[in-house]
């Protein structure tokens, strides 16, 4: 009779695979070091991967499913959002749109942590496998994305339109890079509301509209 499956061992080498992929990187990562670590058989780890690289794949599909999921959700509130201030008749200013940025931007944030153990393997790691552009296919997807969401702010007159979409997109997701690469590096999980807060003053009070100043009129003699 065939072994059935252990959702508990499934999980348990999840967690020690993802702790080892970072203490011995992905290519020097051994599943005996795996399974030991949770007290496992070889064979337990073969009842539910197929590799070490079949496994630290299904990590990586989970982790971008979850990006992907985020920034839907986040594009689809803001233009829920949006319609309701407009409905009301509120004018649309760059103060509600960082506001409900600095709200998603916490997420995101709690979401990088989360992952950051994965992602530090494939900030560092990852070299000549499979799994080497994974991270910049996602960063490639936000940067399009975010140059499309500036080029609807600019619409809208929320912010400048002398500046170009794809620059303040590279501005925004490079920020976030070096963020998770930090993450990456904490021992301790960080403050985020210091950064959420100081990314959105920044951005609120330099890409607000350029005010004209009026020309003063000159006295008649």
């Amino acid at each position: 009779m065939a072994r059935k499956a252990d959702p508990q061992a499934r999980t348990s080498l999840l967690a020690s695979a993802r702790r080892e992929f970072v203490r011995a990187g992905l290519a020097r990562a051994r599943v005996e070091d795996i399974t030991q670590a949770v007290g496992l058989s070889k064979g337990a780890f073969y009842l539910h991967f197929e590799s070490k690289d079949a496994l630290f794949r299904e990590l990586v599909a989970e982790l971008k499913a979850e990006i992907l999921a985020h920034a839907k959700s986040r594009q689809d509130a803001w233009q829920r959002w949006a319609a309701r201030l407009r409905r009301g008749r509120t004018p649309l200013r760059l103060t509600h749109f960082s506001e409900f940025h600095a709200v998603e931007d916490a997420r995101l944030l709690e979401l990088l942590w989360r992952w950051r153990d994965v992602l530090e393997v494939l900030l560092r790691g990852t070299a000549g496998t499979e799994f080497e552009s994974v991270m910049w296919t996602v960063i490639d997807a936000h940067l399009a994305r975010q140059a499309d969401e500036v080029r609807q702010l600019q619409k809208l007159g929320l912010i400048r339109e002398d500046l170009p979409a794809e620059l303040l997109g590279n501005v925004v997701i490079g920020t976030y890079l070096l963020v998770t690469r930090q993450l990456v590096l904490s021992a301790d999980k960080p403050d985020f509301g210091p950064f959420v807060s100081a990314l959105q003053l920044v951005l609120s009070n330099g890409l607000g509209p350029v005010r004209r100043r009026a020309t003063p009129s000159r006295k008649r003699k």
